[in-house]
């Protein structure tokens, strides 16, 4: 059996990063805001929710939140493993980029669990709360509720592999909280988190991210998103409040117009973080990647120089530092592709890269 290192230095991604523009999304902004213009109607039949018991912020221990999630099986019954797919900052499951790279991966012939994160999307109904950039335990809870789950069941699965591998896809913000995840990790039965992670567009460091949203050319992406978070806040902080308390949240968010100001008066107080910059540093992974880069499974990170959001500067840092070095740690780094977009002529070109990548490991046997 070839080593995972071996398949990785076969898999020549030197040759993905020639990432062309499909016409007429030229440009990172059309690039960025490609997606918004289509709308995804097809529906799967094959879809089991699965709620995943969290912690409930507010110490309530008579009360549990739970994260939903929606499992998807491919229409081969040859499975190769699971993928959990989460999305970014005031997304949900429902955005047609995660559609999109679900889909693939089922194709692929991958059991794949599209997860919403705390608040947000259709599972905003099952807790009063909402994530953060480094809600690791509730991706520890996620993780650990589905490998049990699969292992209960593989019995009845036509697998591959004796062994059943789980990979996690973070997109935008997802890829930093995944990332925080596996950095917090700690068990003694497995050495990491995921069998292999891939990061789309993700935030290395908040408070650089903070400031390249904050510039004034991005004034329309920020009220878009700031909308969005007022509106995830709305329908799930709210939830079993008495009507003083949601008169005082309601008054909090109101005036807020900033992604900093929210991660203030929302974010950072609900996770319990002394500032706004305490949080940022706090849930800012790329230090500690840079300090406990053995924490991490093989991992593949994707990012546009030209992404409005999140600046490209880390992934360079990362790709300098681990890219000779450190075989499982891989850099993809195109000119174009915006945040989160990557729109090609043959299709979304990061599901493309990232399909090839996880299928590297899907004939392999249990390393951990």
């Amino acid at each position: 059996m070839q080593s995972r290192n071996n398949k990785l230095s076969k898999f020549n991604f030197a040759t993905l990063e020639n990432f062309k523009q499909a016409f007429p999304w030229i440009g990172g902004d059309l690039q960025t805001i490609r997606d918004s213009f289509f709308l995804d109607f097809e529906i799967t039949n094959n879809t089991e929710k699965v709620y995943i018991p969290i912690k409930n912020l507010n110490c309530d221990k008579s009360k549990r939140d739970y994260l939903l999630g929606l499992l998807e099986y491919p229409k081969k019954n040859n499975f190769k493993g699971l993928v959990i797919v989460t999305h970014g900052l005031g997304g949900s499951t429902k955005r047609l980029g995660l559609r999109r790279i679900a889909n693939k991966l089922l194709n692929d012939g991958f059991i794949v669990c599209k997860l919403n994160l705390r608040g947000a999307g259709s599972g905003r109904y099952l807790t009063n709360s909402n994530y953060s950039a480094r809600c690791s335990k509730d991706i520890l809870s996620v993780v650990d509720f589905l490998r049990n789950k699969f292992s209960q069941e593989i019995n009845n699965l036509n697998v591959s592999n004796k062994y059943f591998p789980v990979f996690g896809i973070g997109l935008s913000l997802g890829g930093t909280i995944f990332l925080n995840a596996c950095l917090d990790y700690k068990s003694i039965k497995r050495k990491y988190l995921f069998d292999g992670l891939a990061c789309v567009s993700s935030p290395l460091d908040l408070l650089k991210c903070s400031n390249s949203i904050d510039r004034p050319r991005n004034f329309l992406y920020q009220k878009w998103l700031i909308r969005r978070l007022k509106r995830q806040v709305i329908n799930s902080e709210l939830i079993d409040k008495d009507f003083a308390t949601q008169i005082i949240i309601k008054k909090r968010i109101r005036d807020i117009k900033t992604i900093r100001e929210f991660d203030e008066k929302i974010t950072a107080p609900s996770w319990g973080y002394k500032s706004v910059e305490d949080y940022y540093y706090q849930a800012s992974p790329l230090t500690q990647i840079k300090k406990n880069a053995e924490k991490l499974p093989p991992c593949l990170f994707i990012h546009a120089k030209d992404d409005p959001w999140v600046p490209y500067e880390a992934i360079i840092e990362l790709k300098k530092l681990f890219n000779d070095s450190n075989k499982k740690i891989t850099c993809v780094i195109s000119e174009k592709g915006g945040h989160n977009g990557f729109h090609s002529p043959k299709g979304c070109w990061s599901d493309n890269v990232v399909s090839n990548w996880i299928k590297l490991f899907s004939n392999m046997s249990k390393y951990n």
